[in-house]
């Protein structure tokens, strides 16, 4: 009996290096089925960062003077004068802050947008205990997105369709509010899954990996890619 701790390390030792090539052997399978899907779409790997995606995601996402960007996982796809991207971004100061994961973006001249932010919100009842923890959560992250990015949350009382699934921020409220009065909640959000959009001048992104009520991101990147499109749409001048 006198082996049995070094047998118990060992065996401590065994499963862990299992679980790390399983993590490995998941994490292959998982970008060679990105790389697939990103291929069916006519989108091909960047290893060089492209100097119009970064002005334009440092733009969208940089909150702090002091915070710097990083962005990887990069696929381009040229469509006439149309750019479109998918990539991950994240703040390059901490690792394991994830800015967002297989953001869509598209640069593209049919776009002439004021500076925004909007995320679409699963619905929670307000009333009961969990949801009273989840507006308060939620109210905490408003505040803070409101003093890091510099732009003014927008009151959306007067368009009901939005109601309360809908937060936005804008650096021009009234830029912001003519942009979306032909754009309706249903036609942002397919499911149940909250998305994130912003956009400024020529490029729009949006992203997807927001958790949903289940406590993941729904769906593929091809699906992902045909909602994309259609909001997009709605943005265009």
């Amino acid at each position: 009996m006198k082996f049995l701790p070094q047998l118990v390390a060992l065996l401590i030792i065994l499963v862990f290096v299992i679980i790390v090539l399983l993590m490995i052997r998941m994490g292959r399978i998982k970008t060679a089925e990105k790389t697939h899907q990103t291929s069916n779409l006519g989108f091909a790997p960047l290893s060089d960062l492209p100097p119009q995606l970064a002005s334009r995601v440092d733009d969208l996402y940089k909150r702090k003077d002091q915070q710097a960007v990083y962005i990887d996982q990069i696929f381009q796809r040229r469509e006439l004068d149309r750019e479109y991207f998918i990539f991950d971004v994240s703040d390059s100061h901490d690792d394991d802050n994830e800015m967002g994961t297989e953001v869509f973006g598209l640069i593209s001249p049919e776009f002439d947008l004021p500076r925004f932010s909007l995320t679409t919100l699963p619905g929670f009842n307000s009333d009961s205990l969990l949801g009273g923890l989840m507006k308060a959560l939620l109210d905490k992250v408003l505040q803070l997105t409101e003093r890091y990015q510099g732009m003014t949350r927008i009151d959306l009382s007067d368009k009901p369709d939005f109601g309360d699934q809908v937060v936005v921020f804008g650096s021009d409220e009234t830029a912001v509010r003519e942009l979306l009065r032909g754009i309706y909640f249903s036609s942002l959000s397919s499911s149940n899954s909250p998305l994130h959009i912003a956009g400024q001048g020529d490029f729009l992104t949006v992203d997807f990996s927001l958790p949903s009520s289940s406590g993941s991101a729904e769906g593929d990147l091809i699906s992902q890619y045909q909602q994309f499109e259609q909001i997009a749409r709605q943005f265009q001048k």
